[in-house]
This record gives structure tokens, sequence and C-alpha cells, in this order.
């Protein structure tokens, strides 16, 4: 047992279940008809010469990542029209490759790419200066392109920026849906305020907000804090999280001498989970980092650029957590957060 700091002994229980590897593994993407798998898949890197596109991996290497993704079970792939822009002009930015990955299968795919609110962003892409509803569909229409699709699953504003107001993005977002060039709306970086009016401006228009995707971990808990996870879940607007594995921090690496740099907290808080995943029927630290954030309702989308990543990822849904075992490490958390 583990005693809290407030003097309450809870039990942890950290028996091993058969019964935990029959879990359900797609939920609805808040008020819409899109079933997707509960952990998805991030292409942040696809693309990107810089983070060693074509260097340390390529798109043969994508290809067998993605296959094996698909066959595991994840259905839901996040991508966005700056991934990998370096690479664009080669015709292999990240939507171009996943476009060139998702084609070929016969399963139901569900992708979401985004629309990036900076005005100049022609100055990395091309196309024309952005400003106006006008500029989202004709961005809209691009990624389409470069995706190989006549209409999106998931079309997300990628983060708040002042040069677009949020009626405006309400207004070019809608009229997407009612060109029937995109499934469902979602949003990226959205706190509490500007959900709530993003919320109200598409309710307007009878077009629900399915989506938030925020930058969510064990180490990164503001979403939680700030109270937006439960306004997402008052609203019915999944909570999808990136950067979940806090740039690899989550793998455990640093448990077994590994470069990354972890606080003497840090590592107390790995070795719990470490722990937990031992009891879970020898489950990884990445594994456990995962089925937190599904325990709590999220989705995450962990990168991958290899194979044996991605079948780590694909370990977290085979198991869950209980609601014991995520309130100890909340626990934790609290206790050197403090």
């Amino acid at each position: 047992m583990i005693r809290p700091r407030n003097g309450k002994t809870r039990h942890c229980r950290f028996v091993y279940n058969a019964a935990q590897e029959s879990v359900q593994n797609t939920v609805q993407l808040g008020n819409s008809d899109l079933q997707v798998s509960r952990l998805g898949l991030g292409s942040l890197q696809w693309g990107d010469t810089q983070q060693g596109f074509n260097s340390r991996f390529n798109e043969d290497q994508l290809k067998e990542v993605f296959n094996t993704a698909v066959d595991g079970g994840i259905n839901f792939f996040d991508t966005a029209e700056i991934y990998g822009y370096q690479s664009m002009k080669d015709g292999s930015s990240s939507e171009q490759i996943l476009g060139r990955l998702a084609k070929p299968r016969d399963q139901r795919l569900v992708l979401g790419t985004k629309f990036f609110t900076v005005p100049w962003t022609n100055v990395l892409i091309g196309g024309g200066f952005r400003l106006g509803r006008q500029a989202i569909i004709r961005a809209l229409k691009a990624s389409l392109e470069r995706l190989g699709l006549e209409k999106v699953d998931l079309y997300q504003v990628h983060f708040p920026f002042p040069a677009y107001s949020q009626e405006v993005l309400a207004e070019g977002f809608a009229e997407a849906v009612d060109e029937g060039l995109v499934s469902a709306v979602g949003v990226c970086n959205y706190d509490v305020s500007q959900l709530k009016q993003f919320h109200s401006l598409m309710a307007a228009r009878n077009i629900p907000v399915v989506s938030n995707q925020v930058k969510y971990n064990v180490f990164e808990r503001k979403a939680e804090k700030t109270g937006l996870l439960q306004l997402c879940k008052d609203l019915n607007v999944t909570v999808v999280a990136h950067s979940p594995l806090q740039q690899g921090l989550l793998t455990g690496r640093s448990l077994e001498g590994g470069s990354d740099k972890a606080t003497k907290d840090e590592v107390t808080v790995l070795k719990l989970l470490q722990f937990i995943g031992a009891m879970s029927g020898g489950k990884t630290v990445t594994q456990v980092a995962l089925a937190y954030l599904m325990g709590k309702g999220a989705i995450p989308i962990p990168g991958a650029k290899s194979v044996e990543q991605v079948k780590d990822h694909l370990g977290a849904l085979q198991f869950s957590l209980d609601e014991n075992e995520i309130a100890v490490i909340d626990e934790r958390l609290d206790a050197f957060k403090s």
C-alpha cells in the first residue's frame, strides 16, 4: 500500500488481470459519426529533414510504421499542412506521405489535418497571404490535394492567433462543412475561454466542435488543472493529447542509462510507472504513460519513426489502468509539483 501526504491509506491492487487484455479500443470522436481508435498516431516529423527524414528514416520505413499501426488497431492519424513542409516541393510533406500510405488500405481510416492561422504561412508552403475565411477554404483544398482526398474526416484550427478572430474561423470552418469538404471540426491548443467561445459560435451554426488537441501527458497536466478537461467533457469535446511521451522522457530511457535528462522527482514517477507496468503483465513505461491518458478519456497521438516504436505504442491498447492506479500516479505527481 501507498500512504499519500494526506495521511489516508490507499490500498493498491497492482495485480495483473488477464481481463485487462479485453478492452474497447474505439471511441466516438465528440459528437460526430467518426469512430476512432483510443490511440492515434501523429506524423509531426514525417517529411521533416531537420528531424532526420531521408537521413535517419525514410518513406519506406514510414510505410512499415503506418501498416504496423493499422494492422495493430490504430485508425486515427494526425497531420498538418506545415508538418514536413521542407519536403513539400519533393512531394514528401507529412500530408503527402500520409495520403499515399492511406490510399491502398481497405480499412476505414480517420485522417485529421489542420489550418495554420499565421497569415504569412505562404512563406513556408506557398499560396497567398492568409486573411479572411476564403483563405481557410483555399488552404483546405490544398491540404485535400496533398492528401489525395475529396473530403477530410477532421479539420482543425491549429492554434488561436490574433490575426484570425474566432468569428472568422467559425465562418470559414462552417463553409468548409457546408461545401462537403470536411466531416467534422476540431481545434488545437485552445484554453477554456477560447474553447467556450468557438464552441458557441459553431453551435450557432449547428456544427459541433468534436475535439481539442492539447499538450497533455503525465508530466504536463495543465489541461486538468485549468478545468479544460472538465469543460471538454461537459461539451462532449474529445481531448486529443499531443506530446504524450514528453519528447521521449516518458519512454523511460533515462532509467536505462539513456540520454534523456530526468530530474530526481521525474525519476521517482518513472519508477512508479515502471512498477505499475511490471504488475500489469510486463508493460513498458511508454505503455503505462499512454494508458494513463486513455484512462483519463484522452486520445494520445504519439509519433513514430520506426516499427519498434509503434509496436511499443500498440501495447498500450492491450490493457488499461484502473482508477486506483491512476490516482496513485496523480498523488505522486501532486506531491512533487506542490
